[in-house]
């Protein structure tokens, strides 16, 4: 790490503060919101609505006290709710892993050609490799997405390894071999 620190010295390259990688990460996130939100038809809008309020239901308060009657064949309701659970759960799951998709295709295609996203570019800060400063290669770029996507966004863990590292480097980053710099 030391070479990296002379290297970034003698190029005179200013490492990216992390208040404007935060606010490149939120731009990103409305972006993909948008995105995703126009490809949804009414009839899917509505579908994942449904999903979520029965999820929501079952697990909530009022139906933690599920009444089985001696009388009725309790079977029967216990398999509507089953049923209704599992479809609920796959619909989520469905919309869940077509969100991670583009999330992933969006990062990888943003920063394999034009070095950064649309928040970045907006925020004038850029991905590089640790190597020779130049644009991330297209391994480094796919890495670097499902990182992002797998270890920060979904579990948020990737983000804060740059709040203590020297380099502000985020384990995606370390993952693919590259830095965020202001450009």
């Amino acid at each position: 790490m030391d070479n990296l620190e002379s290297n970034l010295y003698r190029e005179n390259i200013r490492l990216a503060p992390l208040k404007l990688r935060v606010g490149a990460y939120l731009i990103d996130r409305l972006i993909i919101i948008l995105v995703i939100s126009s490809l949804f038809t009414d009839y899917q809008k509505k579908q994942l609505e449904e999903a979520y309020s029965t999820i929501t239901q079952i697990y909530s308060s009022q139906y933690t006290d599920i009444r089985l009657d001696s009388n009725t064949d309790n079977s029967q309701i216990l398999g509507k709710l089953r049923s209704s659970v599992n479809k609920s759960l796959i619909i989520l799951l469905y919309y869940q892993l077509l969100c991670i998709g583009l999330e992933i295709i969006y990062g990888f295609l943003m920063l394999y050609f034009y070095g950064a996203t649309l928040g970045q570019i907006v925020l004038n800060i850029k991905v590089v490799n640790i190597y020779d400063f130049d644009k991330p290669s297209l391994h480094q770029c796919m890495g670097r997405s499902i990182g992002k996507c797998l270890l920060g966004t979904t579990l948020y863990i990737s983000f804060a390894i740059g709040f203590i590292d020297k380099w502000k480097r985020t384990l995606h980053d370390k993952l693919a071999k590259t830095i965020v710099i202001a450009k």
